[in-house]
């Protein structure tokens, strides 16, 4: 591209195609004249799923899962995960949840939309919706309105084909009894774990057989395609020491700004919390009711607010601190707590005030009154802002001007002799290991790796500014040589056939303690026995003992088939699991008081497995084309 630029600067007519190139790409990115093309990425039913619609939620999903591990994702997380089908399938099943409420004379309407954004409580200032709210916290998500909206849409739309799906469920008390025995039962179980740690010393790693096992795992060793780059770039750091702020423009900012600065009046308060099952009958909820408000006499005549909530209430974010829910604003509660709260005098004890969550015992411990920050108070917030939004358009400014220059003097180099600017190189480096200057951005990697040797980039934010770069080389990805490699080929062989030995082994121990029984077959294979004690079914870890999976295996068990079919394999072992006892818990009484409870949970987990066998139907049924693979 850039030999074309040299030969061609001089023409008007090409000053004039690039200076519209540079202003598109300014505003979109070098991806944005695939992203016109209409490119199919699959086809469910002839309804067409866009390459663009799928790179947005894969986008979507890596930014979440940043989020959630604090910058960069590992790449070993994205292929355990398998994230790229992942998004394909939610996809997917999104066009077949959309095309099943089309059929079902299902609507969402523009009102229901808007009535549930009103809702959301991160939308609200002072209780009421606030339009800027609203567009601040999408921008934070790189969100746009129409997708949001879109997006609210789909959700609605599940909601309702669910709802609809699920309506006949019907939960017997029998059935509930029996969900209650099973989840109060204890169980005790013993357990031999077999470690492929163990197995190494047996496998035997000679050169024929690490060759062999090479050749048919090539590609597993095979090199990522890497580039390496020579730039320039416009730091911000090194912009912003320049950058002022007048005491002028601070105190002009702190004028036009001033809702910025409002702190609304905010609550302290405890509560405590009685749940009301959902299905629950009148007898039920008044029964809820009496007991709240004999909590408030307790309360009233002199008992710890504090000491009841640790012992009574039911909402686990709180009970543990006695009730405590911190400072919060009018709207940022469910409307009858909120109501109640900001009607309340410091230090009050409310009667039971009912929400959707049940009976609520409210206590007022603090307020502080709405009010108006000082200049003083915000002055370095605002100096802040105005240095960062100077260096900002700075920042642009010059790396703009700049890209101008180097495309009328036709290259990096020439630019810089002009500019007495530095022209910076990196090494070679790949998407899954590239280099600090860029950082794990898919967008940005994308434009650089689709880059041809000699290309210049288009104008590209990174996390230190904004950068000007040209490909200066581009390796191939290739399978480097056995001799290369052969130490990671030994270790990947090693851990293959040891894990392979271990599941063999715990395969044969498993036979024999179904022939001769649990103790006598660990005493054959010397294997130790270790043992849980008891807990209960909804312990997943076995107090810490055992991998969830294991637990998941052992709670599958009963006192005619203490063994499992095959080895549970976590990490790098094997667990043999075997149920010792069983203690019944059963308490009438308890399951009297609990049993609207229970059968709401348990119309919830049949209500799932309906909604997932339905969708597994509807995936089996469709035509789903995949035109290109993830």
């Amino acid at each position: 591209m850039l030999e074309i630029i040299r030969r061609n600067a001089a023409s008007w007519l090409m000053k004039f195609i690039l200076g519209a190139i540079v202003v598109v790409f300014i505003f979109w990115g070098v991806g944005t004249f695939r992203s016109q093309r209409m490119d199919i990425m699959a086809k469910v039913n002839g309804q067409k799923i866009l390459v663009e619609e799928y790179q947005k939620a894969y986008n979507n999903t890596i930014e979440r899962l940043r989020n959630m591990y604090g910058g960069s994702v590992p790449e070993s997380v994205l292929k355990q995960m398998n994230i790229k089908q992942k998004v394909l399938d939610q996809l997917i099943d999104s066009a077949l949840i959309d095309q099943a409420a089309d059929k079902m004379g299902l609507m969402v309407t523009d009102r229901e939309i808007q009535h549930v954004i009103l809702g959301i409580p991160a939308f609200k200032q002072g209780g009421v919706f606030d339009p800027r709210l609203y567009q601040m916290a999408l921008r934070n998500a790189g969100m746009k309105p129409v997708d949001f909206e879109e997006n609210v849409r789909k959700e609605m739309y599940l909601r309702k084909v669910q709802a609809l799906l699920t309506a006949g469920i019907f939960v017997p008390d029998s059935e509930a009894m029996l969900h209650y025995h099973y989840n109060n039962a204890e169980i005790n179980v013993e357990f031999v774990k077999i470690n492929a740690s163990d197995c190494m010393a047996a496998v035997n790693a000679t050169t024929r057989k690490l060759t062999e096992w090479f050749q048919a795992h090539k590609e597993e060793f095979k090199t990522d395609p890497q580039i390496k780059l020579k730039y320039i770039l416009f730091a911000k750091a090194d912009i912003a020491r320049d950058v002022n702020a007048t005491d002028a423009e601070i105190r002009q900012y702190f004028e036009q700004h001033g809702s910025e600065f409002h702190v609304p009046e905010m609550r302290k308060a405890s509560h405590i919390l009685l749940k009301v099952p959902e299905d629950a009958n009148a007898t039920q909820v008044e029964r809820i009711k009496k007991q709240a408000q004999e909590l408030e006499k307790r309360i009233k005549a002199g008992e710890s607010f504090a000491e009841l909530a640790k012992k009574y209430s039911q909402d686990p974010g709180s009970a543990a601190n006695g009730g405590e829910l911190g400072f919060f604003q009018k709207g940022q509660m469910v409307k009858p707590f909120d109501d109640k709260v900001f009607s309340m005098k410091e230090g009050e004890i409310s009667g039971p005030v009912k929400t959707r969550f049940g009976f609520h015992i409210i206590k007022l411990d603090k307020i502080r009154p709405e009010r108006d920050k000082a200049l003083d108070e915000v002055r370095n917030q605002i100096e802040q802002k105005i240095k960062s939004k100077k260096t900002e358009k700075l920042m642009w400014d010059q790396a703009n001007k700049a890209y101008d220059s180097i495309i009328e003097l036709g290259s990096l180099e020439a630019y810089a002799d002009s500019a007495n600017k530095t022209i910076e190189k990196t090494g070679f480096f790949s998407k899954r290991h590239p280099d600090p200057l860029v950082g794990f951005n898919p967008q940005i990697l994308g434009a650089l790796f689709s880059l041809g040797k000699g290309e210049l980039s288009s104008l590209l934010e990174v996390p230190k500014g904004v950068l000007i770069a040209e490909l200066s080389d581009k390796k191939p990805p290739y399978v480097p040589p056995f001799e290369q490699v052969r130490d990671r080929v030994k270790d990947a062989y090693v851990k293959e056939q040891s894990l392979e030995l271990c599941r063999k082994k715990a395969e044969d121990f498993l036979k024999a303690a179904s022939k001769d029984g649990f103790e006598a077959a660990a005493a054959k294979f010397k294997f130790k026995v270790e043992e849980t004690g008891f807990f209960k079914r909804t312990d997943t870890t076995a107090g810490g003992k055992l991998p969830a999976a294991a637990v998941r295996e052992a709670l599958a068990l009963y006192k005619d088939k203490p063994l499992p079919e095959k080895p549970v394999a976590s990490s790098r072992s094997f667990y043999i699991v075997y149920l010792k006892n069983i203690r019944e818990n059963a308490d009438m009484k308890a399951f009297k008081d609990k049993k609207q409870e229970i059968k709401h949970k348990v119309r919830q987990q049949k209500a799932q497995t309906v909604f997932t066998d339905w969708l597994q139907h509807q995936r089996e049924k469709a035509r789903i084309e995949i035109v290109r693979k993830p």
